[in-house]
């Protein structure tokens, strides 16, 4: 069941909160090295990203009516694109942006809203075998306009890394929403563990994983994705921007009742609301430091292939770093802060 939410917790609008001049806890802040920071921060074509995005989707339909501009609006599209692919030149930054833009929208309203999904009709879209013919869906569409440009810069072999890893993250984020409806009508009780571990692959850091490729201009083979030492660092960075989520979207799922990390460990672990958010933040920081670990004793691939290793890797740490801070930031988690009594459930981005 639900956990008993303070009596001292707070949930006011951003502009409420930014006159109260209320300071988060030092010990609150996500710590990225200095190295998991690209220099600039957000490419450079981040505002045209933006705007052909947006020209995009409503080319399909998608963003047209008010209420999904207003959705898109709070995306933030420039700073979702701009920050997670920071170095990316614009043509291949711009196709990911818009395939993890559409693929946003599509999870909100298809998966979290309820309404219906079916991703093997996404798959058989992005593989080129979606017929028009046989349903009218702007989503498909979209999706089919992806596949094609997709299939010109990448083979077979690739598309189904790719297609497997979206068909992982639908299953456990199906399961997710079950668990958070259920838990919402206080119809199930959650294990913090199983929680994490569906998390980690909800988030969508798999599929995410070869469209960094995409941007970087490799392509990683099965060898390389199956080895024990790589499938750590993914699942390590996975972890993080799922639990920069949890933190950074707290005041939104504690506002809409949705299952979040912090308040059901505070449930679980009969934890204060507050120490439950600092364990997480620290959590999140010994697995940045993990990750680094994890990257300093990856096995050689051969010389040539070491050095498109090396630079995915840092790829990963500034999409990492570059999804938290849009998540710090971006008004569709932002636009409400949580409080307990004086001390603000915030997590600021910072490095080390």
């Amino acid at each position: 069941m639900e956990t008993a939410l303070p009596n001292d917790l707070r949930i006011i609008p951003a502009a409420k909160f930014d006159s109260l001049e209320l300071e988060p806890p030092a010990s609150f802040r996500l710590a990225f090295p200095q190295h998991w920071r690209a220099t600039p921060v957000q490419n450079p074509y981040a505002a045209a990203l933006e705007r052909s995005t947006l020209r995009w989707l409503r080319e399909y339909e998608i963003g047209v009516e008010p209420e999904e501009r207003e959705r898109l609006r709070r995306f933030d599209v420039g700073r979702y694109g701009g920050y997670s692919l920071p170095h990316a030149a614009f043509e291949p930054a711009l196709l990911v942006t818009q395939y993890i833009s559409l693929w946003l929208f599509w999870d909100d309203l298809q998966i979290e809203d309820d309404i219906g999904c079916n991703v093997d009709h996404v798959l058989q879209a992005l593989h080129g075998e979606w017929q028009r013919a046989k349903s009218e869906s702007r989503y498909l569409a979209a999706w089919a306009n992806l596949g094609k440009r997709t299939r010109r810069q990448r083979g077979p072999a690739w598309l189904a890394r790719l297609s497997s890893s979206m068909l992982q993250w639908l299953e456990n984020a199906k399961r997710e929403t079950e668990w958070a409806c259920a838990y919402r009508q206080r119809r199930l009780g959650v294990e913090i563990d199983d929680l994490f571990a569906c998390r980690t692959i909800s988030i969508g850091m798999y599929p995410t994983f070869h469209l960094i490729e995409l941007c970087e201009g490799i392509e990683l083979d099965d060898a390389f994705h199956g080895h024990p030492e790589v499938r750590e660092l993914k699942r390590l960075a996975s972890r993080l921007v799922g639990m920069g989520n949890e933190l950074c979207g707290l005041a939104k799922d504690l506002q809409d009742r949705w299952l979040n990390l912090v308040s059901l460990t505070a449930e679980r672990r009969q934890l204060s609301l507050t120490a439950a958010f600092a364990a997480l933040v620290d959590e999140h920081n010994a697995d940045v430091l993990a990750f680094d670990a994890v990257a300093s004793r990856l096995p050689s691939f051969g010389i040539d292939t070491d050095i498109l290793i090396s630079g995915w890797v840092q790829a990963v740490r500034h999409n990492v770093y570059g999804f938290a801070l849009w998540e710090s930031l971006a008004e569709r988690y932002q636009a409400n802060k949580a409080i307990v009594g004086s001390t603000p459930l915030i997590a600021q981005v910072a490095t080390i």
